[in-house]
């Protein structure tokens, strides 16, 4: 007969790995896994002390990062052990899992550690953390005041949380690696267009997100320019506690500037990278606390490389970026009159806007190729004008242009530029304004076409004519309405993502399609070309894996938008699934 306690053990042992799997489909960060690991499996085993030493490449560390509360909280982060130092050192080294019943620090591998109270403890479990690859993770410590507290039952949920947290660890490193690409990527299509028109602007809103995406204390930039004129004072960033915005000053004092660096540079890391493409044009300098890590130098140096073209293209274009500001972003229809007038713009025209996505090195000649083949498209009579990552065609309408005709020009002078200078720029066409007056009503929905040329940004060429959205145009407003349920119902059906990618099943098409056929179980079964019993059968794994009655809605809407999303999830790349 078996034993009830056993059986128990089984039992939580069973709770805390299905419980993990869950939490590692989260994308959590790896503090965040290691800290779900030893609230579980403290819990779990009734360990006195849990700790999770990961290790520290660039450092070549074991660095404690997550431990059960009690005196050795004051050690993490502090902590650092050589592998084979101490008991968790030789685990990490020998990658074998070390059970002593008694007294731990009578061991010879026993190393004592000041901030560690582990004198109290009379039994220690430790387990080494490797991936698949089998490349060291870190190291997994429990500790008991209980002699013999750790036996094979111990031992082996140890270890399968061990391999779990490894493949966890793994995948929260290739998110972060993707997330920081992402944000690479999008330094300059978030860039704000009200901070695009002069080298200030652009100055005090890099220094402030700087200090997020490259996790500084401190950001300083001085940037030369290149025109005969004053230069831009060097601008300084500081990061304030959360919930408040980062402090932006600048100043065109060199003490001040000597005084503000020497003050809140001071005690911190620092790093310096030229702001520049062809040639220095300036530096961006950062501080913070924690060293700059090689993958935090390569983040730095894309960010920067984006950042330069950007400062270097304000500085060409400042000359017609005031026009550009004027007819995006005025708010008076008598200053928009003028500014057509001083371009000479009389007739009927059709409001163009435009926005860069993406830029490579050699911006000056991408800039003047992407001038020339927008004014091709737009045809005679028109104008192109541009600051740094937008700008305005004026397009002339009044021989009888269509606009479906100048989207169909534009879309072929998208895909040329891009094939010829890997710059891509996403386009919204307004509809026709017969006199001067009415631009800027149309440039205002030429702008809404715009904004949904960049939500297709991963088409090859986003060119939107308002005319296309028209009886549309509403729709992000109607899915501000939705969006909190849908994203809420998405996260809940993670694991039929994570069920679907591990067995090649299609939990989450089957729900998709039934949710899109409001429910019926007849029609869902005959485009399935399945039997109702197979998908009576799905329908119930379904609510079982998701831990609720998904199927049972009458809310069919929001769940075929939820189950799409799902859906969409299985068959992307790995990595890009668990968020």
């Amino acid at each position: 007969m078996q034993n009830p306690h056993r059986e128990s053990f089984a039992e939580r042992r069973a709770a805390v790995l299905s419980k993990l799997v869950l939490l590692f489909s989260q994308g959590m960060g790896p503090d965040a896994i290691a800290q779900a690991s030893v609230d579980l499996v403290g819990e779990a085993t009734d360990a006195a002390a849990v700790f999770v030493y990961l290790w520290d490449r660039d450092d070549e560390r074991l660095v404690l990062r997550v431990a059960t509360p009690g005196p050795q909280h004051e050690g993490i982060g502090e902590i650092r052990l050589r592998l084979g130092d101490g008991i968790a050192g030789w685990a990490a080294l020998r990658q074998e899992s070390v059970v002593l019943t008694q007294a731990p620090k009578l061991d010879p591998r026993y190393m004592r550690v000041d901030t560690i109270e582990e004198d109290e403890f009379n039994s220690m479990l430790a387990v080494p953390i490797v991936d698949e690859q089998e490349q060291l993770r870190g190291v997994f410590a429990l500790y008991s005041t209980g002699e013999g507290a750790f036996g094979p039952d111990e031992l082996a949920i140890a270890v399968e949380v061990g391999q779990l947290l490894g493949v966890g660890l793994v995948h929260a490193a290739t998110i972060a690696a993707l997330n920081q690409q992402s944000t690479n990527a999008r330094f300059l299509l978030d860039f704000p267009l009200g901070s695009t028109t002069s080298l200030v602007p652009a100055l005090q809103y890099s220094a402030r997100k700087i200090l997020d995406i490259c996790a500084a204390d401190v950001s300083i930039l001085n940037y030369v320019s290149k025109q005969e004129r004053s230069n831009p004072p060097v601008t300084f960033g500081l990061r304030q506690p959360e919930g408040q915005e980062h402090r932006v000053w600048s100043s065109h004092s060199p003490a001040a500037v000597q005084s503000a660096s020497e003050q809140h540079g001071i005690n911190l890391e620092r790093t310096t990278v030229s702001l520049g493409m062809e040639s220095a044009r300036g530096v961006l300098t950062l501080f913070r606390r924690a060293p700059f890590r090689t993958t935090d130098l390569n983040h730095i140096n894309a960010v920067t490389a984006q950042l330069s073209v950007l400062l270097e293209a304000i500085d060409l274009t400042s000359s017609s970026s005031t026009h550009v500001t004027s007819l995006l972003f005025g708010q008076s229809d008598a200053r928009t009159v003028r500014t057509l007038e001083s371009l000479n713009v009389v007739g009927a025209t059709y409001p163009t806007a435009f926005r860069i996505l993406d830029v490579e090195d050699d911006v000056g000649q991408a800039r003047s190729r992407m001038k020339e083949l927008f004014g091709t498209a737009a045809g005679p009579n028109s104008i192109v004008l541009a600051d740094a990552t937008s700008g305005v065609l004026i397009v002339d309408a009044s021989r009888g242009r269509t606009s479906p005709d100048l989207a169909g020009q534009l879309r072929q002078a998208v895909r040329q530029l891009q094939a010829e200078h890997a710059v891509r720029v996403a386009i919204g066409i307004g509809p026709i304004s017969p006199r001067p007056a009415a631009f800027r009503s149309s440039m205002d929905l030429a702008k809404s076409a715009l904004a949904w040329a960049c939500n297709l940004s991963q088409d090859e060429a986003p060119v939107t004519d308002y005319a296309d959205i028209h009886d549309v145009a509403m729709l992000p407003e109607v899915w501000k309405g939705l969006s909190g349920e849908v994203v809420a119902l998405a996260r809940s059906l993670s694991p039929l993502v994570a069920y679907d990618q591990r067995h090649g099943s299609e939990l989450t098409r089957s729900l998709s399609t039934f949710a899109r056929f409001g429910g019926s179980a007849s029609e869902t079964a005959r485009l399935l070309v399945i039997h109702r019993n197979t998908l009576r059968q799905r329908l119930q794994r379904i609510d079982q894996l998701a831990g609720m009655t998904v199927t049972a809605t009458t809310d069919w809407l929001t769940l075929a938008l939820a189950a799409g999303l799902a859906e969409s999830r299985v068959a992307a790349p790995a990595g890009l699934t668990r968020s």
